[in-house]
């Protein structure tokens, strides 16, 4: 049995959490640069908002339903997540972070007096009375079956945020009424390719034979097959496969032309990518940073270059040498640069890096460094410690003309309540 826990939508709520007077309220979140629609409450869905619309198309919008319009604040998104992810590990051993609103839970073997449904209302009172974020659990017996699930109990009313499909008829019901394109490893790109086939919902899927699935859709498409039939493929991971690369990349609010602007922006990607190395214990054998200049088109400016490690790091420092060095072999003088980014890649679990006997760089004291500053800007708020390189200029920043207060990282952005005397 497998739970799919779904915070509703997720920026929009994070942005209501400490500002009660959104509830009720159009809230929209845009992109970086406050370019698109990235996220919308369900009353700015109603009013026919479209995931990815450009916010310029909807000013006059904006303006005469008084939506609540903010930039995305990935500081703020980030921290509530880990809160939600650390509430859920108290009622499930084996817990998948899938993405920032959503993870798998097993529910084998937990003993559930009450019975699922029960157990499922417990967790989403309990992430609400402790976060604030609203959820929808989907429950099922295979994790395609729960993400079905979960979107039918965040989209039908009657189901009260958690639908169980418990018997084969209200597995079949729900099949039949979800579009194949919905379908969790299906994609945009297979599911046109199916529906031209006569595969329409699930179901229809459902009804293949397995050799017709397998010459048609690869035996990853049988997979989902197989998972739709009830029969597990894919297990809760209790410790998620190391990823390949990390990308930390950003469009500059305006462009960009001096060494020095271009080097800040690269220092501070570069870091965020170191910060996520360690918070996942792991080390990169290599460094690709990247630029692309104003305009489009064939006569736009692309560089990059790659550097490789001697030795596998995750040391900000080490990792900026190489960041520098490659800057400067792509950089040239004149462009106006648009977009800059760092892509660190050979990701390899920490305690298995391979040593080098010509190795100079002392690597305890650099993880010791790492470690106290990690420390020091996990208790005093993002980047209270940071390298030089990453300055203060931000002439490359991002536009977030509608950029909320980190409340929870963030000393000076800590509410504070005032109790009026009688």
């Amino acid at each position: 049995m497998y739970a799919l826990v779904d915070c509703n939508n997720f920026f929009a709520s994070c942005e209501r959490l400490f500002n009660p007077a959104l509830n009720g309220r159009p809230v929209v979140v845009l992109s970086g640069n406050d370019g698109c629609v990235i996220a919308r409450s369900n009353e700015a869905k109603a009013l026919g908002i479209g995931m990815g619309q450009p916010a310029f198309e909807l000013r006059e919008l904006f303006e005469r339903e008084q939506v609540a319009l903010f930039s995305s604040n990935h500081i703020l998104y980030g921290d509530i997540s880990r809160r939600v992810m650390s509430v859920l590990s108290q009622f499930s051993p084996e817990v998948e972070v899938y993405s920032i609103d959503e993870a798998f839970l097993s529910l084998d073997g937990l003993p559930m007096p009450y019975g699922v449904e029960a157990y499922a209302r417990a967790i989403a009172d309990t992430v609400m009375r402790h976060v604030g974020i609203p959820v929808s659990i989907g429950i099922a017996t295979t994790k395609t079956l729960a993400k079905i699930a979960s979107h039918r109990a965040k989209k039908i009313a009657r189901y009260g945020g958690v639908c169980h499909l418990a018997t084969p008829d209200q597995c079949a019901i729900a099949l039949m009424e979800c579009p194949i394109g919905d379908v969790w490893g299906v994609g945009r790109r297979l599911a046109p390719k199916m529906i031209e086939a006569g595969v329409n919902t699930a179901w229809d899927f459902t009804r293949l034979s397995r050799e017709r699935v397998r010459s048609s859709y690869t035996i990853e498409g049988e997979r989902t097959w197989r998972e739709l039939q009830g029969e597990v493929c894919y297990a809760v991971d209790e410790a998620p496969a190391a990823r390949q690369s990390i990308t930390v990349s950003r469009t500059f609010g305006q462009a960009v032309t001096s060494f020095d602007d271009v080097y800040e922006a690269v220092a501070n990607f570069t870091a965020t990518a170191a910060t996520r190395l360690r918070r996942e214990g792991s080390a990169a054998g290599t460094i690709m940073v990247f630029l692309k200049g104003r305009g489009c088109g064939p006569g736009r400016y692309v560089g990059a270059l790659q550097h490789t490690l001697p030795v596998a790091s995750d040391s900000t420092i080490e990792l900026l040498q190489y960041a520098r060095r490659a800057l400067m072999s792509v950089f040239r003088a004149g462009e106006a640069y648009k977009k800059a980014g760092v892509i660190l890649g050979q990701i390899v679990p920490r305690n298995n890096v391979q040593l080098s006997l010509y190795d100079t760089v002392d690597r305890d004291k650099h993880h010791r460094l790492m470690q106290v500053m990690d420390s020091v800007n996990k208790q005093a708020g993002y980047k209270a410690i940071r390298l030089g390189a990453e300055g203060g200029r931000k002439a490359w920043q991002a536009h977030s003309d509608h950029l909320s207060p980190c409340y929870t990282t963030s000393f000076r952005d800590i509410l504070v309540v005032k109790a009026k005397e009688k």
